[in-house]
């Protein structure tokens, strides 16, 4: 049976995980009681959760030809997503960052990213269903307007900041915003915020609110879906596995409504464990 082929496209990273007691002071010397080295990024986080749902798991993205590069791809590998859409730059290094995470849960990100890395477009390639991010114009640019072309769906993990990829906005048939990113869109959160973005986008859109109901908006009609209520552990790239899982099930043919469904009941299961999307059993 032909899986449904998903791209997801964006940020591709490795992160350095540091486990600490508290909060380091300036100017000391720590000793973390643990460290982990793992591959992320929205694109590759959503990439996962999809070939964790019975999807064929599409990554396009752009990495360095160094050692945080050759981690990502032995994790993609491990993970079974298809990394055919993975460009390396030669001589750039990889978007990487160091986690700080302390007992509590809080977690301090510092991160590098080389803009050199997003200069260059993903191949053409057939899909089901798009997702692209608000990291990489290149391969939205090239991406969208193919999806529109192909009357797939299209979605934007629409988190700010939106320079230089506002314009490409209108391309997507689903622009999926956080909280955060409808407040810098619209200057609004919420239903008013979300009235301003479908009037604007002329687009189908949605706002995830964490453990609250997601709000969407047709152009015409409005609602919202509950989210399973479940026991949180670590909501670390519950973002992304929700965006992936949206785009899945609209590739499958999914109503909105049925996807976001899909889509938060996969979120849900990731928060109640640290990692990222298992199998169910």
């Amino acid at each position: 049976m032909n899986r449904t082929r998903v791209v997801c496209a964006g940020l591709v990273a490795a992160d350095v995980l540091y486990f600490l007691k508290d909060h380091p002071a300036q100017g000391d010397k720590h000793r973390a009681s643990g460290a982990q080295m793992i591959a992320g990024g929205g694109a590759l986080n959503a990439a996962a959760a999809v070939a964790v749902l019975g999807g064929h798991a599409l990554l396009a993205g752009a990495i360095g030809d160094d050692m945080f590069g050759g981690v990502i791809r032995q994790a993609l590998a491990r993970r079974a997503i298809d990394d055919a859409l993975l460009i390396t730059v030669p001589g750039v290094p990889s978007s990487h960052s160091a986690v700080l995470v302390t007992e509590t849960g809080d977690r301090t990100v510092i991160n590098h990213r080389d803009d050199r890395l997003f200069a260059r477009a993903p191949q053409k390639t057939d899909f089901d269903a798009l997702l692209v991010d608000t990291r990489w114009r290149a391969g939205a640019a090239t991406l969208l307007p193919l999806a529109r072309a192909a009357g797939k769906p299209a979605v934007v993990d629409a988190e700010a900041p939106f320079d230089g990829i506002a314009d490409l906005l209108p391309c997507a048939s689903h622009v999926a915003f956080s909280e955060q990113g409808l407040a810098a869109f619209t200057g609004a959160t919420g239903a008013e915020g979300l009235a301003t973005a479908a009037h604007r986008l002329q687009s189908w859109v949605c706002v995830t609110r964490g453990a609250r109901p997601v709000l969407w908006h047709d152009g015409s009609q409005t609602g919202e879906v509950p989210v399973p209520q479940v026991p949180v552990r670590d909501t670390l790239g519950a973002g992304d596995v929700w965006h992936g899982a949206f785009a899945l099930a609209l590739g499958q043919g999914r109503a909105a409504t049925d996807a976001i469904q899909q889509a938060s009941l996969a979120a849900s299961r990731k928060v109640q464990y640290t990692g990222h999307l298992r199998a169910e059993p």
